[in-house]
């Protein structure tokens, strides 16, 4: 009995050894490393073909703990139809290079509507200091309701 007393103790002990050994990691997360995500003001503009417009003050950008960029944004339709909306944002450092790209989108964005979409993307390779966003539209197809099946239930 005292030999597998003996052995539990020796397995709490190395448990315990290893507990504290993880203590002191230092790996850090992508938002707490030495560069920021943004710089103060982040440049923006829009292209495509949308009759949306990105409401400015609401794009946000963060580091998800996946560790994937997150941008989130409202849309403010002007069109007469309901649309389904893709966006893509190009992140651009202060030297004008190209960092990332991050794509996201909303279905059946109604006439007159807001829309909040979330776009991601892998993390930037640098600090984002401007973002093209292009917002193009298609028409939203119509849900189709109770449509019968020619010649009757499949079986």
């Amino acid at each position: 009995m005292r030999g597998l007393q003996g052995k539990v103790l020796a397995l709490i002990a190395t448990c315990a050894a290893a507990g504290v050994a993880g203590c002191g990691s230092s790996s850090q997360l992508p938002e707490a490393s030495g560069s920021p995500l943004t710089t103060g003001t982040v440049g923006f503009s829009q292209t495509g073909n949308a009759d949306a417009h990105i409401q400015k003050s609401s794009v946000t950008y963060r580091i998800d703990a996946s560790g994937s960029l997150v941008v989130q944004l409202s849309l403010a339709s002007s069109a007469a139809a309901t649309q389904t909306i893709s966006v893509r944002a190009t992140l651009y450092n202060n030297l004008g290079s190209i960092i990332d790209d991050a794509v996201g989108g909303q279905v059946q964005v109604t006439p007159g509507g807001t829309a909040q979409v979330e776009l991601t993307g892998p993390p930037p390779q640098g600090t984002i200091a401007s973002a093209v966003f292009e917002v193009s539209a298609t028409s939203a197809p119509t849900p189709l309701k109770n449509t019968p099946i020619p010649g009757g239930t499949p079986g």
